[in-house]
């Protein structure tokens, strides 16, 4: 399977399942405020190519979709549902999308870049916001499951 959105810099999935590495993702309310929230990172130093604002509806149907997996690939995303990493945080990213949210993707290279993400995210507030690692995704910010 190709990469699925050219704005990313590095893989996009791991395991057949949506993981964007060295991206943190937050979700908001609607668009509006994810564009928002897109500007507020630009003016707080981050390149204009590494924030990207998207609709529920563009990550529940191109990034997070298995569409055109071919069967390793669905055989991969199946392993890793029953073992319960990424899929948990996909069924979040389906509710918001499909109540109106949407979505922030911020490039964070290196500690440094994370740790600056961090302190633009404590501003804005978002539903949520975690960082996808090499080795795992790190949870930033997140509500109880009965909220989301």
């Amino acid at each position: 399977m190709k990469q699925r959105w050219a704005f990313f810099k590095e893989a996009d999935t791991s395991f057949g399942l949506f993981y964007p590495r060295h991206y943190v993702v937050a979700g908001f309310d609607t668009y509006e405020r994810a564009k928002e929230v897109e500007r507020q990172f630009v003016e707080a130093g981050f390149p204009r190519d590494d924030v990207a604002a998207a609709t529920g509806p563009f990550v529940a149907k191109r990034l997070e979709s298995r569409r055109g997996a071919n069967w390793l690939q669905r055989l991969e995303a199946f392993i890793a549902e029953a073992v319960g990493t990424e899929a948990g945080y996909i069924e979040d990213d389906l509710k918001l999308a499909r109540r109106g949210g949407a979505f922030l993707f911020v490039y964070v290279p290196d500690r440094a870049s994370e740790e600056r993400a961090r302190g633009v995210l404590r501003r804005c507030h978002p539903i949520y916001a975690r960082c996808y690692h090499p080795l795992g995704i790190e949870r930033i910010v997140y509500p109880p499951q009965s909220t989301l």
